[in-house]
């Protein structure tokens, strides 16, 4: 902790005369260090200031004292000495009139220290100051960090937390989710206005860690700032990220107050991401009151999970859960839990269904496709046609190639397929087979028929396919053409039941 020289040479009890210009004393000093010799170099470092009793002048005293004065002060100027402090009346009368004039020259700090003044007082003092300085330092981290823990219990939590953070220690803070989107933006405590969005440095600093998957904390410092970025959360499970701006680089002490706000927005995001993956199975059956009607009545209730769901007008986006990875899936509902999102995303049956509000499709698919998953999508259509829109999603994810987003309306204009996912055929589907669907043998039958018309009515590919016999399947069909009252034997048959099948969804109709 530096001791200016002004200060030092106002102390009135330690009587300091300067000796050179005053403006040479606007520096501060980091340690004191006493030497006589007549090159103490080896023992100084950059910063401190030298006292000295001037033995060195007297011992070498010849004719060449003057150009001594002037090689002794450029020693000391090239080692980054901050001052010299002349001790008089000890080997010396007065301050050599020599060192004077070399250190006014150099623009070195000279002063003389007076005979009943020992050098360990200026030494305590410079003590005294650093000691004073390092609580003063402890006492604001602490009342920094107390702050911040009141800001994050309050009604801001983490975003108030964060903008006292930022206050405290004159900076710009930034706090991203496990997808390196942005999760609170703090202001400036230089401006009364919010920060500016983070630079693409620190946003490519913050996905690249993310994506290592690890622990890690990189600082550094461009363009005249300082930098720190590090990750949230443990090794392969990262929660987020938290990114740190300022002109000036951070000590350890307000390191110890970023390490507050860090832990605490780490408890924050791991939080949420265990209240999210808690939330599915509720979901999940506030998704059934969905197709019931019930819209009013869910979007109160998602909102308490901060979830909003799409307006009047929406598109539903069908993929495989089966084939959808973890982290895909927790992407989809970190997007769905966005303040500004009005998308809901859920399981149902097979698939992983995302209701998409008009306003958003735009920009949903082209994350599908920057993402390279398998998507089908429905028309837009209003709460009503829910159901409708569901099949169209299923029938087109169905139709879709690897890594594509295939919709509806491109599914419909190719080919008749896409027509049986319209409300009248799926809902006479639904009815036609509802007994046989109801029951666990019928299900079954229909999940076997379903392969067996995908190759096409071919008994030993099909059989290899389901794992059974081929006389095995040909009694099920049996059993199945009693129960559909459908000649299954018959093209006719075969064509209407795969109608049927290509209309509904038996992932939503049991488990």
């Amino acid at each position: 902790m530096p001791t200016p020289l002004s200060e030092m040479i106002a102390t009135e009890r330690l009587a300091l005369r300067p000796l050179t210009d005053s403006t040479t004393f606007e520096r501060s000093v980091t340690w004191v260090h006493n030497s006589d010799l007549n090159d103490p170099t080896p023992f100084v470092s950059e910063g401190q200031l030298l006292l000295t009793t001037g033995r060195q002048f007297v011992d070498n005293a010849d004719s060449t004292a003057e150009a001594d004065f002037d090689s002794y002060v450029a020693r000391l100027v090239a080692a980054g000495v901050a001052a010299i402090g002349f001790g008089t009346e000890v080997i010396t009368h007065g301050v050599p009139a020599g060192l004077v004039a070399a250190c006014a020259t150099a623009g070195l700090p000279l002063f003389e220290v007076p005979y009943r003044i020992p050098f360990i007082a200026i030494s305590r003092l410079v003590a005294d100051n650093e000691a004073e300085q390092t609580r003063a330092g402890f006492d604001r981290a602490l009342a920094a960090q107390n702050d911040i823990a009141r800001a994050a219990v309050g009604k801001g939590r983490l975003a108030a937390a964060a903008a006292v953070a930022a206050e405290r220690l004159g900076c710009r803070v930034w706090i991203f989710d496990a997808d390196g989107e942005l999760v609170s933006e703090p202001g400036d405590s230089r401006k009364p206005t919010r920060s500016a969005d983070p630079a693409p440095g620190i946003h490519a600093s913050v996905t690249d860690l993310l994506g290592r998957a690890r622990r890690a904390r990189v600082a550094d410092g461009a363009a005249g700032e300082f930098r720190v970025v590090q990750t949230l959360g443990s090794t392969g499970r990262l929660c987020g990220a938290i990114a740190w701006v300022r002109d000036t680089e951070f000590g350890a002490l307000e390191r110890s107050v970023m390490t507050v706000l860090a832990a605490l927005a780490e408890v924050s995001l791991e939080q949420t991401e265990n209240l999210r993956v808690g939330h599915r199975a509720i979901l999940e059956q506030l998704f059934q009151l969905l197709k019931d009607g019930r819209v009013d009545s869910v979007r109160r209730a998602v909102r308490v999970a901060g979830i909003e769901l799409p307006a009047d007008r929406f598109a539903v986006a069908a993929l495989d859960l089966s084939e959808t990875s973890a982290s895909v899936r927790d992407v989809l509902e970190r997007r769905a839990a966005r303040s500004d999102s009005r998308i809901f995303a859920v399981a149902d049956g097979r698939h992983l269904l995302v209701l998409i509000d008009a306003k958003q499709l735009a920009a949903e698919r082209r994350f599908f496709a920057a993402s390279g998953l398998t998507v089908g999508l429905s028309a837009e259509v209003g709460w009503p046609e829910l159901t409708v829109a569901i099949t169209q999603a299923v029938r087109s994810l169905e139709a879709s190639p690897p890594a594509t987003v295939t919709e509806f309306a491109s599914l419909v204009g190719e080919s008749f397929f896409g027509l049986l996912a319209s409300s009248s055929v799926a809902d006479i589907a639904h009815a036609r087979l509802a007994s046989v669907i109801e029951s666990t043998e019928g299900l079954g039958l229909l999940r076997f028929a379903q392969v067996w018309l995908r190759h096409n009515g071919q008994w030993d590919p099909a059989a290899r396919e389901l794992g059974i016999h081929r006389h095995g399947l040909k009694t099920r069909m049996q059993r199945l053409s009693e129960l559909t009252n459908l000649s299954l034997d018959t093209f006719q048959g075969r064509a209407e039941l795969w109608a049927m099948l290509a209309a509904i969804d038996l992932g939503e109709t049991g488990s």
